[in-house]
């Protein structure tokens, strides 16, 4: 018998099949209505029946919601770089991996920007909204908003990286009383909700605060620069429109009729007096 035998039988080969397998195409629909599909299909599953019986089922739900949020991160800011120039500006130094750009072609640049990236964690989403769209997240709106999706953060880390033990970095900086025995990360049904009312409450709030802020890069900046059409008005902001606005909840909306592109055009153009 082989000296290794002692720790474990010798596994079988393995190999992965047809890598193709594995994926599928799907629609392309905004950024915040991909975000609110995802999550809701998670919560859905996420019954207490399921999660109070076990202990791993809620560690994958919680890592999917943070996938969630990231996903939708990479997604509008990258929209965003396509469309506003002030973002181009901001991000012109920057670099992109080679296979990204070749993956996602001419018109998908911006996609690759953020493949190297990480957004889970509060300080990589504050400093690539400012970096790559100069768009500062004020303390007086995004605070305590980031302070409570780091928590989650944290949390996400043990599951990923430590099977679901919380290391001892997250653990002090989650205010963890010390314990004799390890301490492994138990997700249940409350839980969860707590986790998702976070995160939603970040994202929702990051797609509202950078719609704003485009409306008004729209009416003001965009226009002082020299690459500015007048005619081509309607079409730059209805590009905004298409990257923010969240279809899904409007047709769940109270006075869902008067939640238009035009009417939104309209309230843009007094606001900024154009």
């Amino acid at each position: 018998m082989d000296l290794a035998d002692y720790a474990n039988i010798s596994p079988p080969s393995a190999a992965i099949g047809a890598i193709t397998s594995y994926i599928k195409e799907t629609d392309n629909v905004t950024p915040i209505d991909h975000y609110r599909r995802t999550v809701k299909r998670l919560l859905n599953y996420g019954t207490s029946d399921h999660l109070d019986g076990n202990d791993f089922i809620g560690r994958l739900l919680l890592i999917g919601l943070v996938s969630a949020a990231e996903g939708y991160v990479r997604t509008a800011l990258s929209s965003c770089m396509e469309v506003c120039p002030l973002a181009q500006t901001n991000a012109a130094a920057k670099t992109i991996n080679l296979g990204g750009l070749l993956w996602h072609g001419r018109d998908g640049f911006s996609k690759s920007a953020f493949e190297h990236a990480s957004f889970a964690s509060k300080d990589e989403l504050t400093k690539a909204c400012s970096g790559y769209l100069g768009f500062k997240l004020e303390d007086n709106k995004f605070k305590t908003l980031l302070d409570e999706f780091d928590s989650v953060c944290q949390l996400r880390h043990g599951i990923v990286h430590a099977d679901g033990f919380l290391p001892g970095r997250n653990a002090v900086q989650l205010g963890i009383p010390k314990a004799q025995k390890a301490a492994i990360i138990v997700v249940r049904y409350k839980q969860l909700q707590e986790v998702a009312a976070v995160i939603n409450t970040l994202i929702y709030t990051l797609n509202r605060e950078l719609f704003a802020e485009m409306c008004k890069r729209w009416a003001i900046d965009w226009r002082k620069r020299a690459d500015w059409v007048p005619g081509q008005e309607k079409a730059r902001f209805t590009q905004l429109w298409r990257i923010f606005h969240s279809g899904d909840e409007r047709a769940l909306r109270k006075g869902k009729s008067k939640i238009t592109l035009q009417r939104c055009l309209v309230e843009t153009k007094s606001l900024y007096g154009i």
